[in-house]
């Protein structure tokens, strides 16, 4: 981000000078009228209608577009509602066209494997970008976004709204303090073991689904984007595109972003060596498993030694819960399984935990709740808990006034993580991999799928795969 303010200052000054002709998206002179970032938003039902009032509640901004493939579909009226005189589009491609000068950033909140287009293509243009977790569907997508963002200088936000909280800062000042003391680290663990909004397979999955008639309004071909082509199903569709292997990241691309961040960030875990597979159940080859245990394996590095993270999925697939453990109530922007409210889940939630040669075992939930000690002492040191949150973050970047917390060249190697566990899970079984080559070694099969699963990007979808 240093990269990032020193060339925003670099442009402000050539600007005053009239060296260039144009304004770049990050720069607080391309703002509207009234000083608000102007923001075009790809993707605007399910999560995205939560994360389109979130940023609306920090009075920073004014929806400038809005664009989603299935504008007649039932989960967009409330924000159809709310904004009735915007601009909007099925396809970010004509949005981008239609609105250039008009915008400052975009925000993609479309399905996992949909991301990575319109960051491309947003970022080509000079404009900041938000983007829901995962970064991107595959390996090689969250590389060439973190390549992209270098070169076009723009901000850069991902969506994992703990990484403006409690659990970040608190995270932050205790390995920068060495509360925490790296050094001394034995084990990472983190689970998620209630049932899932998606997911109605439990591994009775045989083939793709047959073609049905599509609903009225929806651009089909949009919708599918770079992925290989798929005859339209509703069984794709309001989140089930998350089940299968060609269109989502599963379990880990959902919740790994809020358990695993703080520690792969703090911990400086980069990617890791090889990543292990065992506990599986209702594995089949088109969509991912109802449970499994993944171990990724990191290789030391300046004072942490080597160290295994154990993934635990699946409701009866808990992990070995430390004495003291506090299975901490839902946070209020974390959504409850199907059927269930927050007062109501029994199991344990969503979240981490990790171990010291000291003896000492800190545990925390999945996103901004704090971390505290296990056990009989369970009292924590104080920690600066200032700044703004996730989505304000974003739009005071935009403006100039500070650095995001989750940028691309953080949240990428974080993503590519989830990335190799999900070829892991596809394949059923171990891969190593060589984090200096950034590729999976002795397995031809598990390499190529660090491209998706076409290896290539559907015809007329290939411009975006050039940075």
């Amino acid at each position: 981000m240093a990269n990032i303010v020193s060339r925003r200052s670099f442009m402000k000054a050539a600007l005053a000078a009239g060296a260039f002709p144009y304004i770049t998206g990050c720069l607080c002179s391309r703002r509207g009228a009234d000083g608000k970032v102007r923001l075009a938003c790809v993707g605007i039902g399910q999560q995205a209608k939560n994360d389109i009032f979130r940023f609306r509640k920090t009075g920073l901004l004014e929806i400038a577009a809005l664009c989603d493939t299935d504008l007649e579909g039932p989960q967009c009226v409330p924000v159809l509602k709310e904004y009735p005189n915007v601009p909007r589009f099925t396809d970010f491609r004509k949005m981008l066209d239609a609105m250039d000068g008009k915008i400052d950033a975009v925000a993609v909140m479309n399905p996992d494997f949909s991301h990575f287009p319109a960051l491309m293509a947003a970022m080509k243009r000079g404009l900041a970008v938000f983007s829901e977790k995962p970064l991107a569907h595959t390996f090689e997508e969250c590389e060439l976004l973190m390549k992209a963002a270098e070169k076009y200088g723009v901000v850069t936000q991902m969506g994992n709204q703990g990484h403006s909280g409690a659990n970040y800062y608190q995270f932050k000042h205790y390995v920068e303090t060495g509360v925490i003391d790296i050094s001394k680290l034995t084990h990472l663990t983190a689970h998620m073991n209630n049932s899932r909004r998606w997911h109605k397979w439990n591994g009775k999955v045989s083939a793709f689904p047959t073609g049905e008639t599509m609903p009225k309004g929806l651009d089909w071909d949009t919708w599918l984007g770079t992925a290989s082509f798929h005859e339209y199903s509703k069984d794709y569709v309001q989140g089930e595109w998350r089940s299968w292997y060609d269109f989502g990241n599963g379990c880990l691309g959902d919740w790994g972003a809020h358990t695993m961040d703080t520690m792969h960030r703090f911990f400086n875990l980069g990617l890791p060596t090889e990543v292990q597979i065992k506990d599986v159940q209702g594995w089949n080859p088109f969509v991912f498993p109802m449970q499994d245990t993944l171990t990724f394996k990191f290789a030391a590095s300046g004072k942490r030694p080597a160290i295994d993270l154990d993934w635990y999925e699946g409701v009866n697939n808990l992990p070995p819960l430390p004495k003291g453990y506090k299975a901490f109530s839902w946070g209020d922007d974390i959504p409850a399984a199907k059927g269930s409210t927050a007062s109501a889940v029994k199991s344990v939630i969503p979240g981490k935990y990790f171990s010291l040669s000291d003896g000492t075992i800190w545990e925390g939930a999945s996103h901004s709740k704090p971390i505290v000690r296990c056990g009989d002492d369970n009292t924590v040191p104080d920690y600066p808990t200032e700044g703004s949150d996730h989505y304000a973050n974003f739009l005071l970047a935009v403006m100039g006034l500070e650095e995001t917390r989750s940028p691309f060249s953080v949240t990428a190697p974080l993503s590519e993580v989830f990335c190799l566990g999900c070829i892991a899970q596809r394949l059923n079984r171990n891969i190593k991999f060589d984090p200096a080559t950034k590729q999976i070694v002795g397995d031809s099969e598990a390499n190529a799928l660090l491209k998706g699963s076409a290896g290539t990007p559907r015809k007329g979808w290939e411009e975006f795969y050039r940075v």
